[in-house]
């Protein structure tokens, strides 16, 4: 069974990643402190926002440029959390504002909300409303609580999330690098001239090549135009035998992240991959999970014929596709297909 990160959307993050939030819910006390009078380049607790900090002495250190911050705006404090499990007090950033405001919400959901969960929706819809905002830690935030969700997740929140917002996200440059979120709920947007810039934009990628976002564009593409827009993925980049690797990976990344979401594209997307095994089998290992997880057993015959050339240049690879096959032959066991 594949646990919740596994699941997650694999296109916005990667890889699991812990947010402010979850520092916070890990933390067994958190503060608001300034500089200790007494002991210059430590901190003194002002304020206690959660738990108990004990009166113990808080071993975090006040850097240089810190200090300068909280000696400039005497209103200011450092916001400070102690972990739970290792007692060591860690820096989270400078309070005040919206930031304060943030902070104190999460802290008001310790009891319902678990440290690194990506699919409770009330939870994403709290951070969803901060994407793009000014402060750049609240937009990271809101970034990374929201693109490491499944992407069915993704989609039952994007009504929440203006439109405006979205566009202002892909057409300022300062979001380069977070893009991929915004392109993925681009593809949710039923009006015209949206769906008209993501299938626009994904001709001309297909045309240009390139992989630069090249997985949330097809995402999206496939949003908006379903069965046929796999068919067009399957036939541009999976029988293309030119195309480079990082293109065939990315589309890959949107097909199994699409699969994930919704089974009834499991059919259309398990045919793209019979085309990706007779054109690029070397890549099979990289669909061997998704077959499994989606209980599609017809590529088995396909997957037998490749494998001896992937286990001389990739044993693992060739290990997944032995356990594809396993199951494949369980199934045909118990059915008799």
């Amino acid at each position: 069974v594949l646990g919740e990160a596994a699941q997650a959307c694999q296109i916005c993050i990667p890889k699991p990643t812990q947010t402010l939030a979850d520092r916070l819910l890990l933390s067994d006390a958190v503060v608001l402190a300034r500089e200790d009078p007494e002991r210059p380049f430590h901190f003194a607790t002002v304020e206690v926002l959660h738990g108990d900090p004990n009166q113990i002495p808080i071993d975090a250190f006040l850097n240089s440029q810190a200090r300068r911050r909280l000696a400039m705006d005497p209103d200011a404090a450092m916001l400070i959390g102690r972990d739970g499990k290792t007692g060591k007090w860690q820096t989270l950033g400078i309070a005040g504002g919206e930031f304060e405001q943030v902070t104190r919400q999460v802290l008001s959901f310790s009891g319902d909300w678990q440290p690194g969960e990506t699919n409770n929706a009330a939870r994403l819809r709290e951070f969803a409303q901060w994407l793009g905002h000014e402060d750049q830690r609240l937009h990271e935030l809101a970034y990374l609580e929201v693109g490491r969700a499944p992407y069915a997740t993704i989609r039952s929140i994007s009504d929440d999330i203006p439109l405006e917002q979205v566009r202002g996200m892909l057409d300022d440059p300062q979001y380069l690098e977070w893009r991929s979120l915004a392109i993925l709920l681009l593809g949710q947007s039923t009006i015209d001239a949206d769906q008209a810039r993501v299938q626009r934009t994904m001709l001309n990628k297909q045309r240009l090549s390139g992989t630069l976002n090249l997985d949330a564009w097809a995402t999206a593409y496939v949003a908006i135009t379903g069965r046929e827009g796999v068919e067009q993925l399957s036939d541009w980049y999976l029988n293309d035998k030119r195309r480079s690797r990082g293109e065939l990976k990315a589309i890959l990344r949107a097909l199994s992240v699409l699969g994930a979401g919704d089974p009834d594209l499991r059919e259309p997307i398990t045919t793209a991959y019979r085309v990706l095994l007779a054109v690029h089998p070397r890549l099979a290992p990289e669909v061997a999970r998704d077959l499994i997880s989606w209980a599609q057993w017809d590529l088995a015959t396909p997957m037998r014929a490749i494998r001896p050339q992937i286990a001389e240049a990739d044993p693992l690879g060739a290990y997944a596709i032995d356990q594809y096959l396993l199951r494949a032959d369980v199934y045909r066991e118990t059915t008799g297909d």
